[in-house]
């Protein structure tokens, strides 16, 4: 995100994590699809103009870690695709069509490593963009 803010002058990146969680357990290769879509699916037509933001709070289910947007939101339709895919999630190929590889992805990775509570879920924003949940157990042993 260092990288894309120094390229981008108009591109904002915020972190908010709650000082407990530092040491928190988080699965490889979860986050980083998520940063992604923002900036290539919210962010790009925009010009590369507007904020990314990362939080995580302890919730009574465990972790919740959110990467907000202000991009260009959901085109029509999308969302109900994209949660469709997530619900079912056992029954998609490993290999999709389309850009929701990553998506998917983070979600079996989710499911496999932290349990079927636990999961990828997204929100509109209403000012504009999306939001990704992502919920996982607070523990402090690594997850892979």
């Amino acid at each position: 995100m260092d990288l894309m803010c120094y390229r981008y002058p108009e591109l904002h990146y915020e972190c908010d994590i709650e000082p407990e969680l530092y040491e928190a357990a988080v699965p490889n290769f979860i986050l980083q699809p998520m940063v992604e879509n923002s900036l290539l699916h919210g962010l790009k037509n925009k010009g590369y103009r507007g904020t990314v933001a990362v939080t995580a709070r302890a919730t009574e289910q465990g972790m919740e870690i959110t990467v907000k947007d202000n991009g260009a939101g959901f085109a029509e339709g999308k969302k109900a695709a994209i949660d469709a895919m997530l619900r079912h999630y056992a029954k998609h190929a490993p290999k999709l069509e389309g850009n929701s590889i990553g998506v998917l992805n983070v979600q079996k990775r989710i499911k496999l490593l932290c349990g079927k509570q636990y999961g990828l879920s997204y929100t509109e924003n209403p000012d504009g963009g999306v939001t990704a949940h992502l919920l996982l157990p607070l523990e402090k042993e690594k997850v892979q």
